[in-house]
């Protein structure tokens, strides 16, 4: 919120609010992500995308929750091209410094970092086994090798 609405993200610390609710009302909007999050095939990335942010704010058990959202991408293989190509971008950044994906925030803020990987290249390998060659996902998928590399420290 700094970055895109300074002037909102001012007024929002003024109103003082505590850890307890900022945990409470991350906590409520992630456990709605995860109730809805197939109800649209098409827009499956948006909600993964929707999950990184929130966990990103740090205000939640950011285990519990990308733990729930490594559960998900383990069951995306049937997803199309589209969206996992989405899905990649998202956990590699799209900014230069690549600290607004899903990469930085495993590392950063959990211990599921080496499992988020595991999964990722999975969905990758079958991906481009599945689709064959396509150049935006093998460009995300460079992206988010660099920031795991960035990231992770190996």
């Amino acid at each position: 919120m700094d970055r895109e609405e300074p002037a909102k993200a001012g007024s929002f610390r003024m109103l003082g609010l505590g850890r307890a609710t900022l945990r409470a009302w991350d906590e409520e909007l992630l456990e709605g992500i995860f109730r809805s999050f197939r109800s649209d095939p098409e827009r499956v990335w948006v909600r993964h995308g929707e999950v990184l942010k929130i966990a990103g704010r740090n205000n939640c058990d950011t285990d519990k929750y990308l733990g729930m959202l490594l559960r998900e991408m383990e069951d995306m293989e049937g997803l199309d091209l589209f969206n996992i190509t989405l899905i990649i971008e998202n956990m590699a950044g799209r900014n230069e410094a690549q600290n607004d994906g899903g990469v930085y925030v495993f590392c950063k803020y959990s211990s599921l970092a080496v499992r988020m990987n595991d999964i990722t290249e999975h969905l990758i390998e079958t991906c481009c086994r599945e689709f064959g060659a396509d150049e935006r996902l093998e460009r995300a998928a460079r992206r988010y090798r660099k920031a795991f590399g960035k990231w992770s420290g190996r």
